[in-house]
């Protein structure tokens, strides 16, 4: 079905993507005949297509809707929320409203593709109020592993609903208010329809931690190494960041960075207003010259990305910094689910280098995730108090796991957030009306893609089968005139008694035969029928199924 325009008393949800993987999050609401999106978001690699690098949500549904869209409202600068506005805006084409800190990333992403005098920002505040068409909107102040997260209480004429956005229960994030409980309470008189709630660490009973609980962990860790000292985490966990040069100039040592994302980050936060008590860091090129013993170096990289500065470290083909014996690399990071054999890989080869490994664990609370486990989720709902729980923010899994626990926790209407389905939230009892086509968009070069795209197909298909490309120079009675043009990729191996292309060769020159002097048939068919013979014989000697091209030139 189109996206439907909902009426002055209809208030509808619609996740389009963030419901049913982690990340690439994109949700919209309803009301009055207008749309409010809230972020727009990237995933990086695909579960299908390994060539993949970045994902997002397909936006087909909006194509013949987009002067219903009143506005994008961006919760956090994470790149799952952020990072595929400068894609998709171009077809939404509407004003954004963000914060400083994530528009300042967002200015920097539309630099790149030459759109930052042409996109509306809107900088709003933290706990401030923002009208966006029919939508009144108030910023909560959160807790997560980046500076200004928010969550958007989003009333309208129909109802209010609270959305989330990325969160944890932290009161000592070191950077920022941190979540503000007093607000949160207060919401609870106030007759919220639904709470659109992460889903992401329902699976894990406890809570997740504050920035605060890594301090002395980190320091003891880091006063009892030798050597130069590595530490790992996500650029854009400014908070850990500055937990990190802090415990290190209070052990004496001066603090490196290292990866251009790193640096990026560092200079944004300064921008918005923070890090201003740091001094200034130890640039790359200067790492020589400062003493193993005395140095501590925070670089990107944690997720074994091939690009990241840890894997181009551990490879040796960092320009400015490199791993010796007796160094120690500390991982203040999780594992994304996906990267598990990557960070495996770069962690051998630290290994070899001689490196001192060191990953979080019970006993050295390293690192704390910036979503919310079991606990903190019930202690949410204990203070808002929704009619109704909307799980998103996560694999099937998890969704389907925060539904349940939510009606464990006495909520009446819990229901799966689902990529493409439209909820009704009013009037009436929250419930599933449509679906909407959805999916998944790839960036292809300078093209944007949808995941069923037949060159993508291809592409994946010749990764796994190899290609055969033959080209075949016939007279008029469809004789050969010269031997078979044969050229094959990622086929099979060449042994002494087995060379695919002499093989496709010999069964070219047999398979022609029956067409000589043909006058029942013509090139479309010869060429149609000796294509698919070649695919049988194919797969019938080499158990593969490569992408397989015959062109048929006719020579008078």
């Amino acid at each position: 079905m189109n996206l439907p325009k909902p009426k002055k008393n209809e208030l509808m949800f619609l996740p389009l993507g963030g419901s049913g993987e982690i990340g690439m999050n994109l949700n919209l609401y309803g009301n009055s005949g207008k749309w409010l999106i809230v972020d727009c978001g990237v995933t990086f690699g695909d579960p299908i297509y390994g060539s993949v690098d970045i994902s997002m949500p397909d936006i087909v549904s909006l194509e013949n809707s987009t002067e219903s869209i009143c506005g994008l409202l961006l919760t956090h600068a994470h790149e799952d929320h952020i990072g595929a506005v400068h894609y998709l805006w171009p077809y939404l084409k509407c004003p954004v409203y963000a914060t400083e800190f994530a528009a300042e990333v967002l200015i920097r992403k539309l630099k790149e593709v030459g759109l930052e005098d042409e996109v509306e920002i809107n900088i709003i505040r933290i706990d401030s109020k923002i009208k966006i068409g029919p939508f009144d909107i108030e910023i909560i102040s959160m807790s997560h592993s980046i500076i200004e997260p928010s969550s958007a209480l989003i009333s309208t004429s129909a109802g209010s609903v609270f959305h989330t956005g990325d969160w944890k229960i932290d009161f000592n994030p070191q950077i920022g208010e941190g979540i503000n409980k007093k607000r949160l309470v207060e919401l609870a008189k106030e007759n919220v329809l639904a709470m659109v709630c992460d889903s992401t660490n329902v699976l894990v009973n406890g809570t997740s931690g504050s920035e605060e609980d890594v301090i002395k962990p980190l320091t003891n860790i880091i006063k009892e190494c030798s050597g130069r000292v590595f530490v790992s985490t996500f650029a854009s966990n400014v908070m850990r960041l500055n937990t990190l040069a802090k415990i290190g100039l209070s052990l004496g040592k001066k603090v490196a960075l290292v990866g251009q994302s790193m640096w990026r980050m560092v200079e944004i936060a300064k921008q918005s207003g923070y890090l201003s008590d740091l001094p200034t860091f130890i640039s790359e090129r200067d790492i020589k010259n400062v003493e193993k013993d005395n140095l501590m170096i925070i670089c990107t990289g944690s997720q074994g990305e091939p690009r990241g500065a840890l894997n181009r470290i551990a490879n040796g083909t960092h320009r400015d910094a490199s791993i010796s014996n007796g160094d120690s690399v500390i991982f203040s990071s999780r594992v994304i689910p996906g990267n598990e054999v990557s960070i495996s890989e770069m962690q051998n080869r630290l290994s070899e280098l001689g490196a001192n490994i060191i990953e979080s664990s019970k006993e050295n609370m390293i690192h704390v995730s910036g979503h919310p486990a079991r606990e903190e989720l019930s202690q949410m709902y204990s203070w808002v108090k929704p009619k109704t729980l909307i799980a998103v923010h996560g694999e099937t899994r998890h969704i389907n796991a925060h539904v349940k626990y939510a009606k464990e926790q006495q909520i009446n209407f819990a229901i799966p957030g689902r990529n493409g389905s439209i909820i009704q939230l009013s009037p009436g009892s929250p419930r599933f009306i449509g679906e909407v086509e959805h999916g998944r968009l790839i960036v292809d070069g300078n093209d944007l893609i949808t995941r069923n795209s037949e060159v993508l197909k291809k592409r994946h298909k010749m990764m796994f089968n190899g290609s055969v490309f033959v080209v075949l120079n016939v007279s008029e009675d469809f004789k050969l005139i010269n031997d078979p043009i044969i050229m094959t990729e990622g086929l099979a191996e060449i042994i002494e008694e087995d060379d695919p292309e002499y093989f496709i060769k010999s069964f070219i020159k047999e398979d022609i035969k029956p067409y000589y002097k043909s006058k029942k048939f013509d090139k479309s068919y010869i060429k149609e029928s000796m294509t698919n013979s070649l695919k049988r014989i194919i797969k019938a000697q080499y158990l593969k199924r490569p992408v397989v091209r015959l062109e048929l030139n006719l020579m008078k």
